[in-house]
């Protein structure tokens, strides 16, 4: 195979010259992603999340890193009741002296570097302050204009992107020159690239992650153009910790030289991007970027059963057996919610007379008697030892059988993207939204679901958004998510619904409701102006609903989203094709031929008339925007029907099945 190479010469990247379009590295060469590939494993546990929800809360309060720096007892013990209030027993006082040990810590780097992690697990996403930037691309993004709709970005990538069989490629050779990107003509591919779901012997009737779920997150029509992103050389770190760089090739639908500020601007934001994505991506066969604060594979339960001396008398006395005491609801380790809290309201005269009710009624009794304790941090390892991963794979209770076994220590090999890609650069796709709310119009509904950023074929691996302008709007929000599954054949408990709820698995009635989704849902991030939020695309994320602050007044939300090509790949960008808008090259074409001097008005309109499909008209483009937009719709469709479900409460504890052969899981993905 061909090494990866657009630089100039014979394009050699997926999808042209010999390489398949479906070209993919060993997951140990490359950054993770999740399009139907990486999932966090082992699931965190009910109380972690609670953990991890609620130092998020606390880093969005105002002057939180002071009050923890400065050890302000006050503060904190009202932090802590607001804790205790929202995620009630699951902050237990060891919860709390870890979360609070872990903030120091945060606020220290928060301090120091100007970036924080939150809901940092396997997965993190990174914030950072540059709001030094943001009254300057505030005026460059008014020059742009207003924007149609909701969802038609002022720069869209997926407007104009590459089309197979259809764009001008610079296939042979040559660059397309940032100062004068018409001056190269380029080639339309001769035929279609394969798409992998026809190399398949044959098309699965329904997706899942063992039969086209990885296949139908490709596309063989099209593919967003990423710009060329060079480092300075050397890469010196200017005083705020960033690097340097200097985008070398045209960013897709916004004129290079009709918005040189808002270049240069951009590559401000781009370098200020780094240091995020050197903090949370990691590579595709790594247990992730942090292990988890709770590693658990059972759970012990308490007056699970008694001896049969101890049963029998108990029958005899059921009456005053099932009003005895119980443990609170959130305690019990199984449990009966079709029942009600005094069991003796159950039953009739009638059911007296009756053994078996009688039984029946003892029986769920002695069910609701069995009680567990969530499992605390701290207990296998200590806050030092997981900072520092060290015996984090030393689990409370010890895994069962699986075919992914935790290492003793947590390896994470450090990121930093400036000098591993020194030479080669970066990949960017650049993308600039304005929401406009109205009196008439006041509310923006969100994003309808989840999703993974891209298409396997762009080979995305972090996301970065930027808040230009927050103006007059209720506080916007990111929501995230991340795909994980219970392998239920790891763990021991007697009780399974227990190990549901310490796992955080939802109840459900097996024969009523369909098994809980293999997901794990965070929370969400405030959208504050002058803010970058980044996260890796093992992440899937979700703009929340916002409306007008002041229902009198119009209101929006500018953002810039930069997406990361993983820079382990070279893929087709503006480099190699270009400008296919007809707007452009049109302006250009008149003036280079001096038209409007040689030519009446009417004739000049008339030449552009007949040349309006060249190199591609607004109308065609809008047209095949909306078929590649179905081609990200058929992704992200496939990632869900990909992730399947959690079966933990329907598999028996004493047996030796591996989860992985009844749930439909690729076992050689965690």
């Amino acid at each position: 195979m061909s090494s990866l190479n657009n630089t100039g010469g014979p394009l050699q990247v997926p999808g042209f010259g010999p390489i398949p379009l479906n070209y993919e590295l060993p997951p140990k060469t490359r950054f993770a992603h999740g399009l139907v590939e990486y999932r966090h494993s082992p699931r965190l546990t009910m109380r972690e999340m609670a953990m991890l929800r609620v130092m998020q809360h606390i880093t969005e309060q105002s002057g939180w890193d002071q009050a923890l720096l400065g050890r302000d007892d006050s503060q904190l013990a009202q932090w802590r009741q607001e804790a205790v209030a929202t995620e009630e027993f699951l902050i237990s006082a060891p919860a709390w002296d870890w979360c609070i040990a872990e903030l120091r810590d945060k606020a220290q780097a928060w301090q120091e570097t100007g970036r924080l992690l939150v809901f940092d697990s396997s997965s993190a996403v990174c914030q950072a302050n540059v709001s030094l930037l943001q009254k300057d691309i505030q005026a460059e993004i008014a020059r742009l204009g207003t924007q149609a709709s909701h969802d038609s970005p002022l720069v869209d990538p997926s407007e104009f992107p590459l089309v197979y069989n259809r764009s001008p490629v610079l296939v042979e050779g040559g660059r397309v020159s940032l100062d004068d990107p018409w001056l190269l003509t380029g080639q339309t591919a001769k035929e279609l690239p394969a798409h992998p779901l026809d190399q398949m012997r044959w098309r699965p009737r329904e997706v899942s992650r063992r039969h086209g779920g990885p296949q139908s997150c490709w596309s063989n029509r099209f593919q967003w153009l990423p710009c060329e992103v060079e480092f300075a050389s050397p890469t010196t770190p200017t005083p705020d910790g960033t690097t340097d760089v200097r985008i070398t090739s045209y960013v897709n639908n916004l004129h290079p030289h009709h918005n040189q500020n808002l270049y240069a601007q951009l590559e401000r934001l781009i370098s200020c991007s780094i240091p995020s994505w050197n903090e949370i991506l990691f590579y595709g066969e790594a247990r992730g970027r942090h292990p988890p604060r709770i590693l658990t594979y059972g759970c012990h339960i308490e007056n699970y059963q008694e001896e049969h001396e101890e049963w029998q008398e108990k029958c005899d006395q059921v009456r005053e057996y099932v009003l005895g005491p119980e443990p609170p609801v959130w305690k019990q380790a199984r449990r009966l919610p079709k029942l009600p809290a005094n069991l003796l309201e159950s039953l009739t005269t009638q059911d007296w007379e009756d053994p078996r009710r009688v039984n029946s009624i003892a029986r769920s009794k002695r069910i609701r008697r069995a009680w567990f304790d969530h499992p605390e941090p701290g207990i296998s390892f200590s806050y030092e030892q997981w900072k520092k991963g060290q015996f984090t794979g030393r689990p409370i209770f010890p895994q069962r059988i699986g075919n992914f076994p935790d290492p003793l220590h947590h390896d994470y090999v450090p990121v930093r993207l400036q000098d591993k890609f020194q030479k080669d650069g970066l990949q960017v796709i650049v993308q600039i939204s304005r929401i406009e709310l109205a009196p008439e119009s006041p509310n923006y509904q969100g994003e309808a679901y989840f999703h993974t950023e891209g298409l396997r074929n762009e080979h995305i691996v972090a996301t970065t958004m930027y808040v230009v302008e927050a103006e007059n709007i209720t506080q916007a929000r990111v929501a995230f998510q991340h795909e994980d599954k219970v392998h239920a054949s790891e763990f021991e408990c007697e009780e399974p619904d227990a190990m549901s709820e310490v796992l955080d698995v939802d109840y459900w009635e097996p024969d009523e409701e369909t098994p809980p989704r293999g997901v794990h849902t965070f929370g969400s991030v405030r959208m504050v102006e002058g803010r970058l939020l980044s996260w890796p695309n093992t992440l899937r994320s979700k703009q929340e609903p916002f409306t007008l602050a002041n229902p009198h007044q119009p209101g929006n939300l500018t953002v810039i989203k930069l997406r990361l090509v993983d820079p382990y790949y070279r893929i087709c960008s503006t480099r190699n094709v270009p400008p296919q808008q007809h707007d452009w090259w049109a302006a250009e074409a008149r003036h280079a031929s001096n038209l409007d001097t040689r030519l009446p008005p009417e004739l000049v309109h008339l030449v552009m008339e007949q040349t309006n499909w060249w190199p591609m008209s607004t109308a065609e483009a809008r047209h095949l925007r909306e078929d590649f937009r179905r081609d990200h719709q058929r992704a992200q469709e496939a990632a869900e029907k990909s992730e399947g479900h959690h079966l933990s409460a329907l598999l028996p504890y004493d047996s030796p099945t591996d989860a992985t052969e009844l749930t439909g899981v690729n076992p050689q993905s965690p």
